[in-house]
This record gives structure tokens, C-alpha cells and sequence, in this order.
């Protein structure tokens, strides 16, 4: 086995690389909308077939979920990949500069909806694999790839489908390309991620919009009601008020503390990856809010009348869309109850409800795993830079699966530009970026063989013959 050889054929198999992520983003996969998600699966596992990895579509009680696997033998290390292949849906169509489905490259990158998040990402496994097949013997590690249709709907079916088949996807580590590197360009690998928690919340008035002259000072204005609510649940500083919302939340310790010190920040830098010309606050305080600290958001209001001209009423009800990012040990329900008192407490009119889909609990696996220092490695091999150790993202995925259903840590390691645009118009990937991943995902497979061979990653699986 050479990596060297996989990591040439690589290099000369980049047009074929992007031919195959071109296909699979001309799928529309938009599981918020039920399109094109079960053809999707399809392509995907048809593609994986096609890289010699055999492949199944699994059904859950919503999207299926596509598996592969290429067994080494029952003594080696077994690794897990996990990605989605669902997208968030494309509008507002009028902000593309061309059409989501039909990918382009422009200046170095593929432009389309799910080109980074997460087609682009977990493609770079499977070409991997792909690579060590025909270049290397085969992967010197057992591999297992979970790919789900429903990420971008909150995985609602993801842990019940790996309690079900739990033997099956027995692992010893679980490994995720999802998200963006440091906006320098530099090598990530990312440790947790925030849960979600999606609330609404509902304030009803009279049965119908009223005359805003005629009636006003008599009928309630629900509006108002959610106004002085949401004064009520967070400070000027972001600072939640809701009684022993910070109960849970870890303090920060020495070790985090060491690695906060080692993260870069430029301000300028940071904030166009946002739109905006700079951000007031330094390095320490940016990273610990996006890592270790919850945040409560507001989505939107909806109420009343904001067309053209002038409608003057009060209107009859008003909605809010709320998601909590949650840190570790935060738990999502235990929040939840705790938002319903707090509604109750101050204005019980209003009505509380957690939306369906719209939840995730937060993971965060330790920075001294010895994985870790062997997936680091593997990515200064090629990368020639050591990559910065995030404590966590600032975004949700569904990783607390793995520690809680299946006993698994997982590690992150994101290859898509910091600009990627994931969720926007415009979505795009470095190629890049793009190539890198692929040569990344091969030089970790070998470094987590040899750690392996030597004894410095514990096993916790054993595979059986016939099943990686």
C-alpha cells in the first residue's frame, strides 16, 4: 500500500472528481420541500456502486438513508463517515447569478445549492476511497459511510435509525466534513457543535384586525405582547434572563482556555464572511461566544400589514420564531420547560411551542482524544500547516448521536472555503478545497491505520468477518 500512489491518482483523476460532484448537485435534494430526495438517494448510492463500495438505500420513517461500506478484515480500525446529501432549499431564485441545479465554475469554484453543504464534502470519502481502491490495495482501515436525506430538516429519523442498526454501524470513531475551514484558508478540525432548540411562539389578540383609531387603547395589540415578552428574555448585551437558563452550561477550564489562546482572529477578515465591514470584539470574545457560550436568536416576526401604502390596524395575531443554540450538557427539553415558565410567568397569553424538526442536542468530544493528535497529523502531512482545534461550531448537526446511540466519538474536519455561502444564494466550493479533501481523507485513512498498528487509538469495535 502507497499513499503516495493514491494521492497521484488523485491528482490525475480531478476532472472525473468534479464531473461526479457535478451530477450530484444537478439533483435537486430539498428535503424542507419532499423534492427529489428518494431520487437523489438513488444517484448516490448508484455512484457509490459505481467507486466499489457496496451500497444500500436504507429506509427510515421519513428519507432513507445511504450506506456503504469496504471491509479491510475484522482486526482493523473501523471508521464511520458521516455526511448529508439533502440541501436547504434555493430561494430567493432571483439571487442566483445562475440556476442552483445547474452547477458552474467561475474563478475557481462550482456554484450551486449543495456544492459545500454537504454534497461537495461527503463526496471527498467517497473519492478517497475510491482512490485507495484503485490505487492503493484498498483502504487500510474498515470504512462505513451514513449518509442522510434530512440533515437540513433537523435528522428527525437519524437516531432511531442508528439504534435500529446499531450493529451494523459499530465504528471506532466517526468522522464529519461538514462546514467551513478557518477564514485564513487554514486547516480545522472541529471537536462539537451547538444543538438547536426551534420555539415558537404565538400571541393571539381579538379574533379579527381592528381600526387601529377606532379601537386602539382598547383592543390588544399582540404585537406589543411579544415585544415586552422577548424584553423580558434576553438583555441589550445578548445575556439570557430566563431563570437558570445558564444551569447547565460548562465553566470554561484551562485546557479550553489554552486552545482559545491559540485561535487566529482577524476582525476583518472574519466579518466579510458575514457581509459586514468589521466586528467590535476580540479574538477571546468571538470564540468563546461561537463555541462554548448558548445564544438566543430571533428568526422573524410576523404580524400586521408592511405592504405598499398605509393599512392602519391592529392586528389579531402575531408569531415568533425562535432557535436556542445550546452548548454541551445543555439539554433541549430541560430548556424548553424552562421557556414555557418563563411565558407563563410574564405574559401567559401567549402560547409556546417547540417546532417539529427543529431540534438537536449539542456533542462536543474531548481536545485530548488520541484521534485527535492523529487526525492533526494527517492533515499537516498534506496540508504542511498545523490545523487550528475548535472546541465546537457555532452551527447544529445531528453528532450527539454518535456518542449517545452508538458509543462512538466523532472528530470534524471541514473542507469547504469559509465563504462558501451554505444556506445563501450562491452557494459555492473551492475546487480547491475541494481536491484537498479528497487528498485529506486519504492521508487520514493511512495515519489512522498506522496509529492503530501501534497501538495509539484504543479500539472499541471489533468487527465480525463478512461486516466491517
Amino acid at each position: 500500500m502507497s499513499v503516495e500512489r493514491v494521492h497521484r491518482y488523485i491528482d490525475a483523476h480531478r476532472e472525473d472528481a468534479l464531473a461526479t460532484l457535478k451530477d450530484l448537485v444537478r439533483q435537486p435534494s430539498i428535503s424542507a420541500q419532499g423534492t427529489g430526495v428518494k431520487e437523489c438517494a438513488a444517484s448516490l448510492a448508484d455512484l457509490l456502486r459505481r467507486s466499489g463500495i457496496a451500497s444500500e438505500i436504507l429506509p427510515t420513517a421519513t428519507q432513507p438513508v445511504v450506506y456503504g461500506e469496504i471491509t479491510r478484515g475484522p482486526d482493523a480500525y473501523t471508521l464511520l463517515c458521516y455526511g448529508h446529501y439533502d440541501v436547504q432549499p434555493p430561494e430567493p431564485l432571483e439571487l442566483w447569478q445562475t440556476p442552483p441545479f445547474e452547477p458552474t465554475v467561475r474563478d475557481g469554484r462550482l456554484y450551486g445549492r449543495g456544492t459545500g453543504d454537504n454534497k461537495g464534502q461527503l463526496l471527498t470519502h467517497v473519492l478517497a476511497a475510491r482512490a485507495w481502491l484503485e490505487a492503493g490495495g484498498g483502504p487500510p482501515i474498515n470504512l462505513k459511510f451514513v449518509f442522510e436525506g434530512e440533515e437540513e430538516s433537523g435528522s428527525p429519523s437519524l437516531a432511531g435509525f442508528v439504534r435500529e442498526q446499531r450493529a451494523r454501524l459499530a465504528a471506532d470513531l466517526v468522522y464529519i466534513s461538514d462546514g467551513g475551514l478557518h477564514p485564513s484558508g487554514a486547516p480545522t478540525i472541529l471537536l462539537g457543535n451547538r444543538g438547536i432548540l426551534g420555539i415558537t411562539l404565538v400571541a393571539q389578540g381579538a379574533d379579527r384586525d381592528n381600526h387601529s383609531g377606532n379601537k386602539g387603547g382598547v383592543a390588544p395589540n399582540p404585537v406589543w405582547m411579544l415585544v415586552h415578552l422577548l424584553s423580558t428574555m434576553v438583555d441589550p448585551t445578548g445575556r439570557v434572563l430566563i431563570e437558570g437558563f445558564y444551569d447547565a452550561v460548562r465553566p470554561i477550564g484551562p485546557v479550553e482556555e489554552r486552545l482559545l489562546a491559540t485561535m487566529d482572529f482577524n476582525p476583518a477578515a472574519f466579518a466579510a464572511t458575514m457581509g459586514l465591514p468589521t466586528l467590535p470584539i476580540d479574538g477571546p470574545t468571538y470564540w468563546k461566544r461561537i463555541m462554548l457560550e448558548p445564544y438566543f436568536n430571533i428568526q422573524g416576526i410576523a404580524s400586521g400589514y408592511v405592504g405598499p401604502g398605509s393599512k392602519t390596524i391592529i392586528p389579531s395575531r402575531a408569531e415568533c420564531r425562535i432557535d436556542v443554540r445550546l452548548v454541551v450538557d445543555q439539554k433541549t427539553q430541560d430548556i424548553f420547560e424552562k421557556v414555557k415558565r418563563h411565558v407563563a410567568r410574564v405574559d401567559p397569553r401567549v402560547k409556546v411551542a417547540a417546532r417539529e424538526f427543529g431540534t438537536m442536542e449539542a456533542s462536543r468530544t474531548a481536545p485530548d482524544h488520541p484521534a485527535v493528535g492523529v487526525v492533526a497529523r494527517a492533515i499537516k502531512a498534506w496540508r504542511k500547516a498545523d490545523p487550528y482545534v475548535e472546541l465546537a461550531g457555532g452551527g447544529s448537526l445531528p453528532n450527539a448521536v454518535w456518542p449517545a446511540v452508538l458509543g462512538v466519538d466523532h472528530i470534524g474536519v471541514p473542507y469547504a472555503n469559509a465563504d462558501e455561502n451554505n444556506h445563501s444564494p450562491n452557494e459555492n466550493l473551492s475546487l480547491d478545497r475541494f481536491y484537498d479533501g479528497i487528498h485529506v481523507s486519504a492521508q487520514v485513512f493511512q495515519a489512522l491505520a498506522e496509529a492503530a498498528e501501534t497501538g495509539e487509538l484504543p479500539r472499541r469495535h471489533r468487527a465480525v468477518e463478512g461486516q466491517a
